[in-house]
């Protein structure tokens, strides 16, 4: 499995001077900062020849038997392009979710592009820099798909941080802006973002600019160089200048940008903006290309309580936020190792595609097995190392008590992880190996069953155990993860958890104890 997440960006001015019509002949600028709030691609192998997608944005999932005839105009078309430039036809499947909704007018579908660039390019091996990786995107979006948008949000996205980004016919330059942590947070302090409720088509409204500059529309165009000045001025009010000015310059901006198109504004966001500046704010914006997402407000702290009690009457929802330094990055790589920037979504989102592929079928076998075993009044051990051990004894405390239900009695269920001087003393005179099959010698009988839990499937001391355990005639069941190891052709029935990482596989092995005590429980209450 591979996580990637890119982080969605808030553009401060020069919005609009990034389209080719625009800068190729008057050349674009931007002062823009990446947000804690991400766009995730989880990637996974997965038997087969198809590709599978799946959107939590979009509530959509995709089966594609043939990429090359794949639709490249719905809300999936962005994977599909980047899987087709990888050469990534079979075997995959994506799972995709964004901490924002679409059209919200904070870039998100360049954190989308720059995102999958990173996790599909490290599925094939491709190592990119955060300015290639900027680069792939922007060719998927604007050359590939053909969409009519700016090249400021893959750009962004891709570096993370506070940049000034220039566009010319030559290329685009990111500039991370030098200001003290001070001075961020001071610029942070005074913004605040809400969601208007309405999502846009920003490639409809970009659309309509584009034309209007191509075909030198004076008003358009005089809007757009207001608009890269104020950029300008921007970063140097926050170089060194009153920090307020910056509000005073996203009010004179955003008239200009109103210049743009007639659906840039329309009356409900006149209206939230209005209100928000009646009770104290110095200026705003609706993010992006305009006609719906997120109002951003600029406004001194002391005013912000008034304007958000103001604007959540109105119906709007205050979204918190901080600044990120980051950009795209992998999260979890190849190996199964998380980086430092690891995000509670991020982690669950990976969780969720694995708990996806699980084997319900199996799982339920695991359960009748159980369920026999208790019926025939036999005994169930548990054996594991490390985390595995925790699980062990968890599941036996489950079995032994949990399960008893209207009067009746629990499973025999012993841990082989708990009698410490018994696994010390096998493991001093006679082995680490033999602390579980040691156990078992005076315990075990036909029928009894042996659950063997090892996150890797190679746990010695577990296998040794498992080979005593059919010798007897037990039952065996393995709980691993990986491709099995060995433990996956020592028992009758082993549970893989399709993941390369310890710490999902490991959670995944505790969920199946609860799940397997809830199932085996209510079986024994309906009889």
């Amino acid at each position: 499995m591979i996580i990637a997440k890119s982080p969605v960006r808030l553009s401060f001015g020069g919005g609009g001077t990034d389209l080719p019509a625009y800068y190729e002949p008057h050349g674009g600028a931007v002062l823009s900062v990446t947000i804690d709030k991400y766009f995730y691609s989880v990637l996974q192998e997965i038997p087969g020849q198809s590709i599978e997608l799946s959107s939590s944005d979009y509530q959509l999932h995709q089966r594609i038997a043939d990429l090359d005839q794949a639709n490249l105009k719905d809300a999936l078309r962005i994977p599909k392009a980047m899987l087709r430039h990888f050469g990534v036809k079979s075997g995959v499947m994506l799972s995709l979710k964004s901490d924002i909704p679409p059209g919200s007018g904070l870039g998100l579908s360049g954190a989308v592009a720059t995102s999958l660039a990173q996790c599909v390019g490290a599925y094939v091996g491709k190592h990119m820099d955060k300015a290639q990786v900027a680069e792939l995107a922007t060719h998927i979006e604007l050359t590939v798909l053909g969409r009519p948008i700016g090249m400021q949000d893959q750009f962004a996205s891709a570096h993370g941080g506070l940049n000034f980004l220039t566009f010319t016919k030559d290329g685009v330059t990111v500039e991370p802006v030098a200001v003290s942590l001070s001075r961020r947070a001071e610029l942070r302090r005074h913004l605040m973002l809400f969601h208007t409720g309405a999502s846009r088509d920003s490639a409809r409204i970009l659309e309509g600019q584009r034309q209007a500059t191509q075909k030198n529309d004076s008003g358009v165009l005089d809007a757009l160089h207001q608009v890269k000045k104020t950029a300008y001025r921007m970063r140097e009010i926050l170089e060194g200048g009153d920090i307020l000015e910056i509000g005073r310059l996203l009010h004179d901006s955003w008239q200009h940008k109103k210049r743009f198109s007639s659906s840039v504004s329309n009356p409900d966001i006149d209206r939230y903006y209005d209100t928000a500046m009646r009770h104290g704010a110095l200026g705003g914006k609706i993010t992006g290309a305009g006609g719906g997402g997120f109002l951003l407000v600029f406004a001194e702290p002391e005013r912000q309580e008034d304007i958000s009690r103001e604007l959540t009457a109105l119906g709007l929802q205050e979204l918190s936020f901080d600044f990120e330094d980051g950009g795209s990055q992998i999260t979890l790589d190849h190996a199964g190792r998380f980086k430092s920037t690891i995000t509670p979504e991020g982690y669950l989102l990976g969780m969720r595609a694995v708990v996806s592929r699980l084997d319900n079928n199996q799982i339920g076998r695991i359960a009748d097995l159980l369920h026999a075993a208790y019926v025939a009044d036999k005994q169930v051990f548990i054996m594991g190392n490390g985390g595995s051990a925790a699980t062990a004894s968890h599941f036996c405390s489950d079995l032994a008590k949990t399960v008893a239900v209207n009067g009746k009695r629990g499973f025999r269920a012993i841990p082989l992880t708990d009698n410490i001087p018994l696994m010390t003393a096998w493991g001093n005179d006679v082995g680490f190996e033999d602390i579980f099959s040691g156990q078992l010698r005076n315990l075990l009988n036909p029928g009894d069953v042996v659950i063997g839990i090892s996150g890797g499937g190679m746990s010695p001391n577990v296998l040794k155990a498992m080979q005593m355990a059919q010798e007897r005639g037990a039952r065996t069941v393995g709980l691993t993860g990986f491709s099995g190891g060995k433990l996956k052709c020592a028992v009758e029935e082993c549970f893989i958890v399709p993941s390369e990482n310890y710490q999902f596989i490991e959670d995944v092995h505790m969920m199946l104890v609860h799940l397997l005590t809830s199932v085996v429980r209510e079986r024994l209450g309906e009889e």
